[in-house]
């Protein structure tokens, strides 16, 4: 059997290493794109400060790829995938698959800003060769400008702080992180990120217009008539699906490449996707969206990987769930954090520098945010997993989550791991 595996972060590591566990004998192909070994994508803030060297994040030893037979080829882009043929097309190769896994990942969303395109001073914030380029460009006497406050462009001005005279990040939205924190929670840390990073907001506003000389920018011009001193323009607004080979191969695309919520099969019956590339349903509401986080891109990859090797690992649900720091300050999301509707109440309380609150859908646990009380998540989030009838506890799931609120079979189960 020949499986090819398109992309090798989270997903398309997980989807070859499941499939080696249950096929022993297969041929597995990762073709990437980039120039590395599989490596951690979320650690490219903590390299862009020093916290950690390039070293430190890849994601397995060299070696380890050769006693599994996965053979990882970098620096080889797929230009097109042939479904009628069973071949990929990589340079002048062609290569034939029994079974492909499209794990191509998500691509920096540009926002239209007149005269940045081209600039020598302007850079993405994703991948490991954009931070090495942001890095090389900053010091100490930098002005640098994010545009977008959700978790990349926040991760980048926290790294970018640590180096530069300045960080401005300005966001569209009226809040910062607001795919992750609800509005009181958002308030919060924005102030604490203001006091211990130095970094200026500009919410609800927008760039419109890079300033400068030749190739290089000097100011960026806000929507609002604001202008921003700049010699480092990083552009975090978002990230979007990468479906271009999954389109023209001719499978079915809706935003993310469409693929059965349990195998991760497309349309095809021999070719699978996972990851950021590839439509969830979240489990909690069932609604069909992008959940580009690491932890789903794994279960994704897992799943798809047995299934491609015929075995039987299903995806058992998809949620959004966030564990992130910044200065010290520990955040953990985890659901429905801003669902809306009157099936939904919730709880908050904010004190001693702590914030907690907790979303319900009847006598259901959905959703959470909890900053600097993060010593429970586990047990929510297992609670919000399993979908827990909070009435079956024996306390209140809000003021004393233990592991001693369930009864004693459950617990049993919970403590060897069953669930």
């Amino acid at each position: 059997m020949k499986y090819v595996i398109i992309g090798a972060c989270a997903a398309g590591l997980a989807c070859a290493e499941q499939i080696r566990k249950e096929d022993s004998d297969g041929e597995i192909t990762v073709f990437t794109k980039e120039n590395y070994l599989p490596y951690s994508r979320p650690s490219v803030s903590y390299f862009l400060k020093g916290k950690v060297k390039e070293s430190d994040m890849y994601l397995r030893k060299k070696s380890e790829y050769s006693s599994k037979r996965i053979d990882i080829v970098t620096g080889a882009e797929v230009k097109s995938i042939d479904k009628e043929k069973k071949t990929v097309s990589v340079g002048k190769k062609t290569i034939p698959y029994d079974k492909l896994c499209l794990c191509t990942g998500s691509k920096p969303f540009v926002p239209p800003v007149k005269n940045a395109e081209g600039k020598t001073n302007a850079f993405t914030f994703l991948d490991l060769d954009s931070v090495k380029k942001v890095k090389a460009k900053a010091n100490s006497k930098t002005k640098a400008v994010v545009i977008g406050a959700g978790l990349i462009g926040m991760k980048a001005a926290e790294g970018l702080s640590v180096i530069c005279e300045s960080v401005d990040v300005v966001e569209l939205a009226p809040r910062i992180l607001p795919a992750v924190l609800d509005e009181k929670s958002s308030k919060s840390v924005k102030k604490y990120v203001e006091e211990k990073g130095g970094i200026r907001f500009h919410l609800g506003d927008t760039v419109v217009e890079a300033k400068g000389k030749g190739k290089t920018i000097t100011s960026v011009l806000l929507k609002s008539g604001k202008e921003l001193e700049c010699d480092l323009l990083v552009l975090a607004v978002g990230v979007r699906p990468e479906t271009a080979l999954a389109e023209n191969a001719g499978l079915e695309v809706n935003r993310g490449i469409i693929t059965d919520p349990v195998t991760m099969r497309t349309s095809d019956e021999n070719i699978y996707a996972a990851g950021d590339c590839s439509v969830s349903v979240d489990m909690l509401d069932g609604s069909k969206k992008i959940i580009a986080l690491w932890p789903n891109a794994v279960y994704q990859g897992s799943a798809a990987g047995s299934q491609m090797a015929g075995g039987s690992l299903e995806l058992t649900g998809a949620y959004a769930v966030n564990a992130v720091d910044f200065y010290g300050l520990r955040i953990c999301t985890c659901g429905l954090i801003n669902a809306a509707g009157e099936q939904y109440s919730d709880k908050t309380v904010q004190k001693d520098g702590k914030y907690k609150r907790l979303v319900f859908e009847g006598n259901r646990l959905v959703g959470y945010v909890l900053i600097n009380d993060v010593e429970n998540a586990g047990i929510y989030t297992s609670i919000i997993e399993n979908k827990t009838d909070l009435t079956t506890l024996k306390d209140d799931v809000f003021d004393t989550p233990s592991l001693l609120m369930f009864e004693s079979a459950e617990r049993e189960k919970r403590l060897k791991g069953v669930i």
